[in-house]
């Protein structure tokens, strides 16, 4: 079931608002495996990531984690954006993928407060050489990644979100086929006009920017609103009116997928990948997301018949 913007709307517009006004102010502002294959090591894993460390024998130990700098994790970043990543302070960022970040810290047995963030320059996301750093983040697409470079599995995939006014059909819809008639808005040129043009098939209308595609749903031109992921959050936050997210559909073949970078021939690829493998499994990659992303909504509308 769709759940109301209004019952978050005070906590989501606060801290939507200050991400952005403060980036603003002080900004100015596929992957799986690595090419490299490694073995993975026998491991025995304690039952929840919250927990602590997931691996108490093997090479993912944290008695035997091999680590740039003995007891730490040391994350190199470079493309600030809102709301993946905010580097309010160097030792204090927020963000969706900082959560992620922390996540897999704990999984290896570090404290967030063991994880050491290191702004770099933006080549080196997609062709890391710093001997300083265990990975790098940064919506960092695994067909950018260079050639013999190590990325993680995918921590993130892009999706289209599908929004809507909460006292009408489209906020019960849970398939794609049901859309048919209705009257969406996107962007134009974005990759939500690609997708509803390219993957649901379905007619829409294209607006030259949020703000205008804002004002048609506002006056009602339009029943409902298709923007991406990383868009749903500032859409909710500015719109004048009552919405909700009615849900996600699935990706599109061609959506990127995000992923961490390594040098190559880093053993600590392997771990972080099984860190990363039982997040997935948990649900606990889905529900970050959600949370910075989406108010909590992790449903998907279905694009198959």
């Amino acid at each position: 079931m769709a759940v109301p913007i209004h019952k978050r709307v005070a906590l989501t517009r606060r801290v939507v608002a200050s991400l952005i006004v403060f980036v603003g102010a002080t900004l100015v502002l596929e992957a799986c495996a690595s090419q490299e294959q490694t073995a993975i090591p026998a491991v025995t894993t304690t039952a929840n990531a919250a927990d602590g460390a997931l691996f108490t024998t093997g090479n993912c130990a944290p008695a035997n984690l091999t680590t740039r700098d003995a007891g730490h994790l040391n994350v190199g970043y470079a493309k600030p954006k809102p709301l993946y990543f905010v580097d309010r302070s160097p030792a204090d960022p927020v963000g969706f993928e900082v959560a992620v970040v922390n996540a897999i810290a704990r999984g290896l047995g570090f404290d967030s407060n063991q994880v050491q963030w290191k702004k770099i320059a933006p080549a080196q996301l997609v062709t890391p050489t710093r001997q300083d750093l265990d990975f790098g983040v940064g919506q960092i697409a695994a067909s950018e990644v260079s050639a013999g470079i190590l990325q993680s599995s995918p921590y993130l995939r892009e999706q289209q979100v599908l929004l809507a006014r909460p006292d009408t059909s489209l906020a019960k819809v849970t398939k794609a086929s049901a859309l048919k008639g209705s009257k969406l808005g996107v962007v134009k040129g974005s990759s939500s006009d690609t997708y509803v043009t390219d993957v649901l098939k379905l007619d829409s209308t294209a607006y030259p920017s949020n703000n205008v595609l804002k004002s048609a749903m506002r006056d009602h031109y339009i029943n409902g609103m298709v923007v991406p992921l990383d868009q749903v959050m500032p859409v909710l936050s500015t719109f004048n009116g009552e919405l909700v997210v009615v849900g996600l559909f699935d990706p599109a073949p061609s959506a990127p997928n995000y992923v961490l970078t390594m040098i190559p021939g880093d053993p600590l690829i392997t771990c972080v990948n099984l860190v990363l493998a039982n997040m997935s499994k948990s649900g606990q990659l889905a529900n970050l997301q959600a949370n910075w992303f989406t108010t909590g909504v992790n449903r998907t509308i279905s694009v198959k018949e």
